[in-house]
């Protein structure tokens, strides 16, 4: 091979070689840069099934851009079908060799830590899970930077047993307990690697060890390390308290997520405080040896690892293609059939978005871009899509003509194009064959069942159909201008849809939508409204019992009537139907924050922003969820994306407020209180901020007079009182009997208690410490009950 150019990489030199495959160092001809190249034992791809999932998750761990983690520049098969996989070439060392040639400085050791939680915290974002965490898989360039190896390629084959070939005793001593066992793991199994490296890096020897690899197993699952401050001095008791939460052999014991851990290593006092990055190259120079660039490079690509063969449905959410369906222009004579342009949109959406392979963005974010003059590629890159789908209809009479074409937004090409000619009665079919077309194209392979569920649900009566499409126009119409005159509108349309077809499911799941609107925008008219809807909603489940925007709609049935257990049951329900239900994904975000658990709800809240990037709504959540866990960099970007989409919006100024107030940002909080006065200059919420605005500027006078004018009281008085720095004032109101319903289940207010500044005054007391116990046994008591809310729901590839 050397010498030999394969692709537009040529050959320099041999770089290791394993079970795995052949590991080269090249030269990118085109971009000329060095490149890592490993060529794939031809064992491992037989079968084109093995070959399509090494594929998918090589595809899966190009998306992850992040400074700790190893990019992947190309996947690709010389001409006799071997795959090979072009990565960044890197000079620097493992952590294989560095632990085992000098001991690491405490401060240096958490540095490090904190970068690997870093990138392996951007990759549990993106639903994908390392599962194969270990030193020979972690990089220190000499730049000190660390670079995670390895990612998202574990599941390379179907086999069943670990092999010789695919792992070594290194490997199985950094497993789990969960993947010793052989069962489903997550995110979870990357934080356990991650404390035995840690562990490691710290005392020189591994917490659980064996001649063998059974004995290694057998320790992990049933035995205890020996503490650290036992084995090296200057470890604080809290540095021991991370490590062996990480090591908790119960997942639900450890860490739930990686911004939890990364918050705690940051947090530390004492002699770890102010943990940088260090300047390893400087250290270096008084090292007697420095490994060749060759061999640190063998280490580069020791990749794919041991193959980890238990399936783990939490990984697997790699989309196989990504479309956005743009408002169908209407080109009749009279130019009067937007509503019936606009129902083809949302049928052809609601028909692709039932294969969970593919990608498809949400209605609210594609009607942003009607009548557009934006570029293809432009809105591609928006929206996030490799495909647009762009159409017209022209009506006349009982005569339509359909027109669509699909672009590729990365060029710019036609895939598909066509012309349906039909008359009226058969637009369904128009819509099927449409949807048909576009989903052939974007998948490689269709089942049965997924060309079955394609279909549209059709009513037996054509001029039903027609008032269902109208009433869908005013509501939409009502979503973007929160006129009640288009609801009511829409209501008397999905009465008369009703009336001539009894039996078309949408129609009853739109006209409960609307009760829902109803209810919540005027909860004075609970008592009237409410009745009416689960009427309709009764009819809608004994048509489909099955239905995914059933269940969704039960869901908020439960929220309004204050059953939260219930709400989430069919949350989840729905989920399990359509993964990637843009409603169900953003309530079950917002179920979970409400109730403390915002590290769980990300990932709800990402997939909701994926399939609807222009949806406000997932943003400020989102945000909000941030803030309560006090990563406040993310929770301003995510109310400034907000704001691009809608700049007045309520909620998001009302929280942007409280962020800057908490920030102690005088001009920015000035800035948005002038804002928020232009927009809602009545509501009582801009006389509360006005009143922190004073207590952050120490004007408590003021500031108690204009908060007193609120009227409110309970948790806005707790910090008030905490921005005035009346800390025993503050501690007493919170022990109060009203209090009460904060600390009792599901409601948690731990995260927030934890990591917002505003409550730093009280920590060191202890009448703060036992409330902050109790909110904490609530948070484990969610976790326990809530935690773990998607363990049999497939996101992505398939069911």
């Amino acid at each position: 091979m050397i010498g030999k150019t394969i692709s537009h990489y040529r050959i320099i030199e041999k770089l290791g070689e394993g079970g795995m495959g052949i590991v080269y160092k090249a030269q990118d001809l085109k971009l000329d840069r060095f490149v890592a190249l490993k060529f794939l034992s031809l064992h491992l791809t037989t079968s084109n099934l093995q070959k399509q999932r090494f594929i998918h998750e090589a595809k899966a761990a190009s998306t992850l851009d992040h400074n700790n983690i190893c990019n992947i520049h190309e996947i690709d098969e010389t001409e006799n079908g071997q795959l090979f996989i072009s990565m960044a070439f890197y000079e620097g060392e493992t952590f294989e060799t560095k632990i085992k040639d000098e001991r690491l400085k405490i401060k240096e050791i958490i540095d490090h830590a904190i970068q690997i939680a870093s990138g392996l915290q951007k990759a549990h974002e993106k639903d994908i899970v390392h599962r194969d965490i270990k030193p020979a898989n972690i990089m220190l360039t000499d730049d000190g930077v660390i670079k995670i190896l390895d990612f998202g390629l574990a599941k390379l084959s179907t086999q069943t047993k670990l092999t010789k070939e695919s792992t070594t005793l290194g490997t199985v001593s950094y497993m789990s307990p969960e993947q010793a066992k052989g069962d489903l793991v997550d995110y979870r199994t990357d934080i356990w690697s991650l404390g035995v490296i840690l562990y490691e890096m710290l005392t020189g020897q591994l917490p659980f060890r064996g001649e063998y690899d059974t004995a290694v197993i057998y320790s992990i699952l049933n035995e205890t390390q020996e503490p650290v401050t036992g084995l090296r001095t200057g470890i604080t008791p809290e540095l021991e308290k991370i490590i062996n939460k990480c090591l908790q052999k119960s997942p639900l014991d450890r860490y739930q997520h990686m911004e939890e851990l990364i918050l705690d290593l940051k947090g530390l006092k004492g002699p770890y405080s102010n943990t940088a990055t260090l300047d390893v190259r400087q250290k270096r120079r008084f090292k007697s040896l420095l490994l060749p660039a060759a061999t640190l490079s063998i280490f580069l690509l020791l990749l794919l690892g041991y193959l980890l063969i238990y399936p783990d449905k939490r990984t697997e959410s790699v989309w196989e293609n990504s479309i956005a369906v743009l408002p169908f222009d209407d080109l009749s004579p009279e130019q009067d059939q937007e509503w019936f342009c606009d129902g083809m949109t949302d049928q052809i959406i609601t028909n692709l978005s039932k294969i969970n392979r593919l990608k498809v963005i949400g209605r609210t974010s594609v009607m942003k871009f009607k009548h557009t003059m934006k570029m293809l590629p432009e809105i591609g890159k928006e929206l996030d899509v490799t495909h647009i789908l762009e159409g017209s209809i022209r009506k006349y009479g009982n005569s339509i003509r359909v027109s669509a074409q699909l672009i590729n937004t990365q060029d710019g090409s036609h895939i598909w194009a066509d012309d349906f000619d039909k008359e009226l009665e058969h637009v369904f079919e128009v819509q099927d064959d449409v949807s048909l077309a576009i989903a052939r194209a974007l998948s490689e392979k269709l089942s049965l069942k997924e060309i079955g569920e394609i279909k549209t649900k059709r009513p037996t009566n054509t001029a039903s159909y027609e008032y269902f499409l109208k009433a869908n126009h005013f509501s939409k119409k009502y979503d973007l201008f929160q006129n009640f005159e288009d609801l009511f509108a829409a209501e008397d349309l999905y009465k008369k849809a009703i009336t001539l077809d009894p039996n078309y499911l949408p129609s009853y799941t739109g006209i409960s939508y609307l009760y829902s609107e109803i209810i919540l925008r005027r909860p004075q008219d609970l008592e009237k409204y409410l009745p009416i809807k689960e009427a309709y909603l009764k009819i809608a489940e004994e048509l489909d019992p099955n239905s995914a925007e059933v269940l969704y709609d039960k869901s908020y049935l439960y929220q309004v009537k204050g059953q939260p257990e219930k709400r989430y049951e069919f949350l989840r329900k729905a989920l399990h139907v359509d993964p990637n239900h843009f409603g169900a994904n953003q309530q079950m975000g917002i179920f979970l924050r409400e109730i403390g658990l915002s590290y769980h709800s990300f990932r709800y809240f990402n997939r909701a922003i994926e399939v609807n990037p222009l949806g406000q709504w997932a943003y400020v959540t989102r945000g909000w969820a941030y803030f309560n866990i006090g990563d406040f960099d993310k929770a301003e970007n995510d109310f400034k994306s907000n704001l691009e989409i809608e700049p007045n919006d309520y909620w998001t100024l009302r929280r942007f407020i409280m962020l800057k107030i908490m920030q102690k940002r005088e001009k920015d909080v000035s800035n948005l209180l002038n804002q928020y006065q232009a927009q809602y200059p009545e509501d009582r919420y801009l006389i509360y901020y006005r009143s922190l605005f004073y207590a952050m500027q120490g004007d408590s006078v003021n500031a108690l007079r204009l908060f007193k004018s609120t009227g409110m009281n309970g948790w806005a008085k707790v910090i008030i009182f905490s921005v005035l720095n009346k800390k025993n004032a503050a501690i007493l109101l919170m022990m109060k009997p009203q209090f009460a319903e904060y600390l009792r289940a599901p409601r948690s207010r731990y995260l927030e208690l934890k990591n917002l500044r505003w409550y730093d005054i009280f920590r060191s007391d202890p009448r703060f410490q036992k409330i902050l116990a109790k909110h904490k046994k609530i948070y484990d008591e969610n976790i326990a009950k809530y935690g773990d809310t998607d363990a049999e729901i497939t996101y992505g590839n398939g069911r």
